[in-house]
């Protein structure tokens, strides 16, 4: 009669069909997820005007891009009007224009521009006629709702819940318990507090089935699926047993089967009272085989826990211990 172990080592994995992602496989080795999290998928078809989608572009760009698309527009906005005062009306319909050349003149107009942009008015330059004055309201105008919806998307960029989580190099396979376990370590990278913290994996591999290639998603069974608070750094561990998809597997085969581990993480933001998520994924070339993490921080006498954020990453190479398979 055949034993317990062998039924369970005979039993079909579990199969995840919420995931999002197509199960047939068109490109071998194609990862599912970027490096950042992002989705590693191209969307085509879309019309090119979107403006519906600017808003969610400028609150999620970074912020060098941000201030730069900002700055960039200000002076290209002033510089247009300028072209028009300097050009089409003329700076002797600005009175008190003092440049003695084609360039300071030019300036003066600029700086009448970016005056009347803001709505500032230091008085020394002021419009003449009707078609001067007609165009520095125009610019008050736009002036105003320019900055009113650039003001909107500093709130917005500064107001959005996200998560900044840093997560460890590389996935791991360690000694644990009496036999091994993959492990991986993440950290809240910034000092807001998260609660009611969850990990999802799912593990993603190629097999044929009926003569063509699919991809499975097997969900793995974490030892410490939730936490209900996140001070310090949290190794996520699934325990090799006889139950579980990587049973019996080495680095090759894992390879072979163009694994990725996909791995959702979320929690509760106190500062934003708001839900935060968070996406990463390793791919069976970033696993290092027969190696556990090095503790990242220590308890001072009588003072605080020390978390070193930096030494994430740290691991040492030990022996695994034999399990038969």
């Amino acid at each position: 009669m055949a034993s317990k172990h062998s039924d369970a080592r005979k039993s079909t994995p579990k199969v995840d069909d919420h995931t999002g992602f197509s199960s047939g496989v068109q490109s071998p080795n194609q990862r599912l997820l970027k490096p950042d999290g992002s989705f590693n998928v191209e969307v085509r078809g879309l019309p090119w005007f979107r403006p519906s989608d600017a808003f969610e572009h400028l609150i999620k760009m970074s912020w060098l891009r941000f201030i730069f698309i900002v700055v960039t527009t200000y002076i290209a906005v002033n510089t247009f009007f300028a072209c028009i005062y300097y050009f089409i009306i003329g700076t002797e319909n600005l009175t008190n224009s003092i440049g003695d050349n084609k360039w300071s003149k030019f300036l003066d107009a600029f700086f009448f521009s970016s005056q009347s942009l803001t709505t500032v008015g230091y008085g020394r330059v002021a419009p003449v006629g009707t078609a001067a004055s007609s165009v520095a309201a125009l610019e008050s105008m736009i002036g105003l709702l320019g900055f009113a919806l650039a003001t909107g998307l500093l709130y917005g960029r500064f107001s959005r819940p996200n998560a900044k989580i840093l997560h460890s190099k590389n996935i791991l396979i360690s000694p644990y318990k009496e036999g091994k376990a993959l492990i991986f370590r993440i950290a809240n990278k910034r000092e807001s507090q998260l609660v009611e913290v969850e990990v999802r994996v799912t593990l993603k591999r190629n097999a044929i089935e009926n003569g063509k290639e699919i991809r499975e998603f097997i969900p793995l069974p974490l030892e410490n699926p939730r936490l209900n608070m996140f001070p310090l750094s949290w190794a996520i561990i699934h325990y090799i047993n006889e139950s579980s998809p990587l049973w019996g597997k080495s680095i090759e085969d894992l390879i072979h089967d163009d694994v990725e581990f996909l791995i959702y993480f979320k929690g509760f933001d106190e500062t934003f009272s708001n839900n935060v998520h968070y996406r990463i994924s390793y791919k069976a070339d970033e696993l290092i085989w027969g190696a556990q993490f090095i503790l990242n921080f220590e308890e001072m006498p009588g003072g605080p826990t020390v978390h070193y954020l930096k030494k994430i990453n740290d691991y040492e190479n030990v022996e695994l211990p034999k399990v038969a398979s």
